[in-house]
């Protein structure tokens, strides 16, 4: 069950752009008519009413793609969310929450048990244009009530924070 060395066969892979390669498989989402989310490497359309989120694919989860980040995304936009503050629990990227403020929320805090997407969601919301505080669980700025509150994680992990994200809405 050893490998044999002399079928192996050797091939040249020309020379390519791999970063415009990999970047040229994620086109503008639609989420709604009004929301769309946008790759840094695209031109937002700008149209009347439009919100672009600009957002590249990385290592948090949330590019808008996933089912359940567009149906949290498709509710957000169609409830009013004018002058409220949002938690984005397990905020990954942070898309949920940048959504919520350019949508009309006054403010969203972010939260997530992952360092690096506190990051991530931090350089998001600046490469939107908005401000959204985020940090770990013990966040102090997180540890309030808000009328809004979203959470897109597994499910297991969202059973067991039921009661503790019931405490913040």
């Amino acid at each position: 069950s050893g490998l044999d060395l002399n079928a192996i066969e050797y091939a040249e892979v020309p020379q390519e752009d791999w970063v415009r390669l990999t970047q040229s498989q994620f086109d503008p989402i639609e989420i709604t008519e009004r929301l769309w989310i946008v790759p840094s490497w695209h031109t937002p359309q700008l149209a009347q009413g439009r919100v672009n989120l600009v957002l590249d694919p990385g290592l948090a989860f949330g590019t808008g793609s996933h089912p359940t980040t567009a149906l949290c995304l498709r509710w957000l936009t169609e409830h009013p969310l004018d002058g409220a503050d949002v938690l984005d629990y397990g905020c990954g990227s942070g898309i949920l929450g940048i959504a919520a403020l350019k949508l009309g929320a006054a403010n969203a805090v972010g939260v997530d048990i992952d360092p690096q997407a506190v990051d991530s969601t931090a350089f998001n919301a600046s490469n939107n244009g908005v401000t959204m505080p985020c940090g770990l669980p013990d966040f102090p700025l997180a540890n309030r009530q808000f009328p809004v509150v979203v959470a897109n994680i597994l499910s297991n992990p969202l059973k067991v924070l039921a009661p503790s994200l019931c405490e913040h809405v």
